[in-house]
């Protein structure tokens, strides 16, 4: 049995998830200004990574129904609707409640990971008690550092809707990291992206304003699609708990992207939390992955 890999290579494997998080997070300052209804502009993000990233597969050699025949059509539907509930519901959490405590609420999926790990005895150590620790304090940074004054009734339900959403990331990075290895990142993201857009479709249908069409497909296109390109090539080597744990640094890039754009400006709880989230990570790395999964892949 060859021995676990060292916690600087580990790290050297989070670097495209890093990636992602940092690609996502600057999605999310973006959107975050725009006048389009979130639901609808993220059936329009998504719709448009995916068929661009089936796109660059054709193009590569892949074929663009690949993913649907090595997962099977009931395996990407799931991701599809995983997704598309997540999405969902953390739009509607972040026009409901305020966007702090939204935001801290739905990136609770690394601590619904590892304490499940904790539960089942399956958690490595004592550093992942710390973990969850630092996670909750980063969290309650990014929730005192966010905007209030939203309506009780409404701010209880988009809370609730944000901790549905931190639900499916959590089982969503879960299957994913099952499927990684199966197919091509390409092709996996490009299927289960194109499947979640077209579930969100109907709200297009909506009334709304349509001049920002043009800078939602951009973002898909320059953007997004990267992002979940870094994500499925991260998952092929990463164990959930560390990926969703890197994952956290999301809302620090869209804080620096919204103050960029929108002269929306950070907080003193925001360094915080990325000094946490830091630490954090770091703990995660350190004790490596749960002792039912196999360790990170180190080959490419």
């Amino acid at each position: 049995m060859s021995a676990p890999p060292s916690g600087r290579v580990v790290f050297l494997l989070c670097l495209p998830m890093l990636g992602a998080a940092a690609l996502w997070g600057v999605v999310g300052g973006a959107v975050s200004g725009l006048d389009t209804g979130g639901v609808a502009a993220a059936a329009v993000v998504e719709t448009t990574t995916g068929l661009a990233l089936l796109g660059l597969g054709a193009a590569a050699g892949l074929r663009p129904t690949r993913a649907f025949t090595t997962l099977g059509v009931r395996r990407v539907a799931a991701l599809g609707a995983i997704e598309a509930v997540n999405v969902a519901c953390y739009y509607l959490a972040l026009q409901w409640a305020p966007i702090g405590p939204a935001m801290a609420v739905h990136l609770l999926a690394p601590v619904l990971l590892a304490g499940l790990g904790l539960l089942r005895g399956t958690a490595a150590g004592h550093r992942t008690p710390a973990a969850i620790g630092l996670t909750l304090l980063a969290l309650g940074c990014l929730a005192l550092g966010g905007d209030g004054g939203a309506a009780y009734p409404r701010m209880v339900l988009g809370l609730a809707l944000s901790l549905v959403s931190a639900g499916c990331l959590a089982l969503f990075v879960t299957m994913v990291r099952a499927s990684a290895h199966e197919v091509a990142p390409t092709a996996a993201a490009g299927a289960q992206m194109l499947a979640s857009g077209l579930l969100l479709s109907p709200a297009l249908l909506a009334p709304g304003d349509g001049r920002d069409l043009g800078v939602l497909v951009l973002v898909g296109l320059l953007l997004f699609a990267p992002a979940c390109w870094l994500y499925w090539l991260a998952m092929r080597r990463l164990s959930p708990v560390t990926a969703s744990t890197v994952l956290l640094a999301e809302p620090v890039f869209g804080t620096i992207a919204a103050y960029v754009l929108y002269d929306r400006r950070p907080t003193l709880w925001h360094g915080a939390a990325a000094l946490l989230i830091l630490a954090a990570t770091r703990l995660t790395v350190a004790a490596g992955p749960p002792r039912d999964e196999p360790a990170p892949v180190t080959t490419s």
